[in-house]
């Protein structure tokens, strides 16, 4: 049962960094929650639509017109939009002026979702100049030239590093275009070279940073730490506190303050991923959302809930950023499978292990037996997460040594199923 009292906020809803139970449990106390989603949702995220039929309005907007989404948002009274899904940025930015409420312009949203538009602006702020163009593929010689090799190949609108690629050659490129979907367009993106006093240790080369916006203040709420990233650029894990030094923090913190400056962020949360180079911080991109996992380490690590703070932010209510000092490691450690493409997933061994284990808090699995397992698809293919909190980086070392040898999961070509 909803609470009348409570201003309602719509939740463009679609694949993203928050689902609709975490959402909703975040909104008790602040606002009602109106979902509003399109059949392309996962059958998970609707049947946790329907688990919270008594206490939110939800509407399926497959098939209706702007107006019609409109004459919802007006009639369900909303005091504001926002959305977790790199997917809705736009429309909800769109719907946002529409309706003359808080929210990033339509230009910012555009800036956001679009690679390569991002890279245009972020041309001329510190720190975040690299070598781009829109890929040419009548002309993909050329615009391999304009980049150089090693070059990374991306789309110009995802996340989650889908459909993402290393090449160091033409035809490496070549190869990519024609096994990448055909209707995507792609952004080519100098290959950003991690810093040399990484390449030993046990943390990636590459952080986030998080941060929430309001009336066009920013505030950097941390900067977590990442586990290297796959050969297919997925991510492998995170963690809270971060291993850099306290000078390396002030580079990172301004390169992404310079970045949410020249894209014109001024509301809701983002989640900047920032390579660490020899020429210090270079920004990989700029997510005008929350980042994938990341609301769950860090209330678990500083008690900021900023699935709390972006409804917030939407109703222009003044937020409250404390976060706790942080006496642990904590961490997301995912299970990442094989590189295989057209794989199927029939379970994985050495869980047992890693339940009993003093560190280890929770394993979540979150591949059923019998889906694809495809390395081109990103961090969208990780098995699963292992939850928890070490005493410090020198047992988080031994927990990943642990979770990497014990957890092994079943992967078999597709080919060999069909036989």
């Amino acid at each position: 049962m909803t609470n009348s009292i409570l201003p309602k906020v719509a939740i463009f809803y679609g694949q993203g960094s928050a689902s609709p139970l975490s959402i909703q449990a975040a909104s008790v106390g602040v606002c009602n929650i109106v979902f509003l989603y399109r059949e392309d949702c996962s059958s998970s995220d609707l049947s946790q639509i329907k688990v919270l039929d008594k206490y939110v309005k939800s509407y399926n907007i497959s098939n209706v017109s702007e107006v019609e989404i409109k004459e919802i948002l007006l009639h369900e009274r909303v005091q504001g939009i926002t959305t977790f899904s790199e997917y809705k940025l736009l429309e909800t930015s769109l719907f946002v002026e529409k309706m003359g409420l808080f929210g990033n312009s339509t230009e910012t949203a555009n800036a956001l979702v679009n690679k390569f538009m991002q890279r245009q602006i972020l041309s001329t702020a510190k720190g975040t100049s690299v070598r781009f163009t829109r890929l040419d593929k009548n002309n993909m010689k050329q615009s391999l030239s304009e980049v150089g090799t090693p070059a990374i190949i991306k789309p110009v609108v995802g996340a989650g590093s889908k459909w993402t690629k290393k090449v160091n050659s033409y035809e490496e490129l070549e190869h990519a275009v024609h096994e990448f979907p055909l209707d995507h367009e792609y952004v080519l993106e100098e290959f950003l070279s991690g810093h040399k006093g990484s390449a030993d240790s046990f943390y990636g080369d590459y952080v986030s940073v998080e941060s929430v916006h309001q009336g066009g203040k920013s505030t950097q709420i941390s900067i977590t730490g990442k586990l290297p990233l796959t050969p297919h650029f997925a991510e492998s894990g995170m963690f809270l506190p971060h291993p850099f030094s306290k000078e390396m923090e002030d580079k990172i913190r301004s390169v992404d303050a310079a970045a949410i400056k020249a894209l014109n962020i001024t509301s809701g949360t983002t989640h900047t991923e920032i390579k660490i180079t020899d020429d210090g911080p270079k920004i990989i991109e700029v997510n005008g959302r929350m980042g994938g996992y990341v609301s769950e380490i860090l209330k678990r690590a500083t008690g900021v809930d900023l699935i709390r703070l972006t409804l917030q932010i939407s109703l222009n209510q003044e937020v409250s950023i404390q976060p706790i000092p942080m006496n642990k490691v904590y961490y997301q450690i995912f299970l990442t499978p094989p590189s295989i493409e057209n794989g199927i997933y029939q379970g994985i061994t050495g869980l047992e292990t890693l339940k009993d284990y003093k560190d280890i808090t929770h394993v979540q699995i979150t591949k059923k037996e019998g889906e694809t397992i495809d390395s081109r698809l990103g961090t969208e293919n990780n098995i699963g997460i292992v939850y928890g909190e070490s005493e410090d980086f020198q047992q988080f070392v031994t927990t990943i040594n642990l979770v990497r040898s014990q957890a092994n999961p079943l992967i078999v070509q597709q080919k060999e199923v069909l036989q």
